[in-house]
């Protein structure tokens, strides 16, 4: 064997660990090479580990020396009044910039709804505050008249009052046709930024929209409870679903035909499509000759005060509380089960929900996908409508949420 193994050998019994030149890692005596860096270990002299160790001890006094000047200089700045102010505004900008992350961070994220027709999302948030992306100008409305109820519990002044700048306006329909599709039609040719629609979209109408680049988009909003009112003289109590249709279609023209006195029978409509669209009923070609039309339901109300043996029919939310009115009760067709869609003069939600009362309905409120201020506009509005804040004033206006609070 030869010595300079044999020295080896001997310092490596002498020495329990090794200190690696490069890195500093304590090895093994008996490594050759370092476990962390892989460096050559250098045994055969201890003087090149004591020139090490001088070596870093010069280094070391020459960083403290650094350190000792570069302190100095920061405290000779720090008296620069112009430095001071510039690290206050750092500061301060550093504790905006997390405060505003963590407000990021912990604000809650909305979930949504998806359009079956576009996919397009729309949120649900706690309030009418929290909506994005609301436009700022003056945008038209129009359709199913039961969003006066709405805008009557203060719906459009709860968006005001959060939005200042998104200004809403009913907008009457030219040709004097209050019915479902007329303001789809409205809709579709610009007139509307936004539509109430008291009926699902039909195929027809998503037709017209795509022959013309258009995408429609429908939101539910509510559930809605459907009753027959009549004067106030009519001694007839409750219908039946048939019997609705039977005096609406002109099948049944006298009150006594129903056990009441003898009286003829006046329909009161907005349009005879409320007959399809409402009583789903195809056969409007024998409308009684007796139906008396007008414009809205305020008109609907006076004509039935004021007409003996006159019946109309409207949303519940549009004729509580009106005490000069005969409400029907209702039944499903051949049944004698009869059910009061009010309670207290409120419409019973309850009744709605279970499905008990026999006539309800979705409410949708529909708008254009067409990459125009109008589509934001649109869905804005169905994200406030469907905000915990504005599903109250839904209940309030005697229509049944369709989403709890979040």
């Amino acid at each position: 064997m030869s010595s300079s193994n044999n020295q080896r050998k001997t310092h490596r019994t002498n020495n329990q660990t090794q200190i690696c030149p490069k890195c500093s890692f304590d090895n093994k005596a008996s490594a050759d090479y370092c476990e962390i860096c892989f460096c050559p270990l250098d045994l055969n002299s201890s003087s090149s580990i004591s020139q090490k160790s001088a070596a870093d001890q010069l280094n070391q006094s020459k960083w403290s020396k650094k350190r000792q000047n570069f302190a100095n200089n920061f405290k000779q700045e720090l008296k620069n009044p112009n430095v001071l102010i510039g690290l206050v505004i750092l500061g301060c900008g550093i504790v905006f910039w997390i405060n505003d992350l963590i407000i990021i961070t912990h604000q809650p994220t909305p979930t949504y709804i998806t359009s079956s027709q576009t996919r397009a999302k729309v949120n649900l948030y706690e309030s009418m505050g929290q909506v994005k992306n609301v436009p700022q100008g003056l945008f038209s409305y129009g359709g199913a008249l039961y969003f006066a109820s709405l805008v009557a519990h203060g719906m459009n002044d709860a968006i005001l009052q959060n939005h200042l700048n998104f200004d809403l306006r009913y907008t009457k329909p030219k040709n004097h046709d209050p019915s479902y599709s007329n303001g789809i039609k409205m809709l579709l040719n610009g007139e509307l930024s936004f539509a109430f629609n008291g009926r699902p979209l039909t195929d027809q109408e998503y037709t017209k929209a795509n022959l013309r680049g258009i995408s429609l988009q429908q939101i539910p909003i509510a559930l809605d409870g459907i009753v027959f009112f009549g004067n106030n003289n009519t001694s007839v109590k409750g219908l039946t679903l048939n019997q609705a249709q039977d005096i609406f279609t002109g099948k049944i023209t006298n009150w006594q035909q129903l056990g009441g006195e003898n009286l003829p029978i006046v329909p009161v409509l907005l349009t005879p499509e409320n007959i399809k669209e409402i009583l789903g009923s195809n056969d409007v070609s024998n409308v009684s000759r007796t139906t008396k039309y007008v414009t809205n339901y305020t008109q609907a109300l006076r004509k039935v005060i004021a007409t003996p043996g006159a019946i109309s029919f409207a949303s519940a939310s549009l004729v509580q509380n009106q005490k000069l009115i005969k409400i029907f009760s209702l039944a499903e067709s051949n049944s004698t089960n009869y059910v009061d869609p009010f309670i207290a003069e409120k419409p019973n939600l309850e009744l709605f929900k279970r499905g008990t009362y026999p006539l309800t309905r979705r409410l949708f409120l529909v708008f254009r996908q067409d990459g125009t201020p109008d589509q934001l506009a649109g869905k804005a509005y169905a994200e406030m409508l469907l905000s915990n804040e504005g599903q109250k004033i839904v209940e309030q206006a005697g229509l049944l949420p369709l989403y709890g609070e979040r």
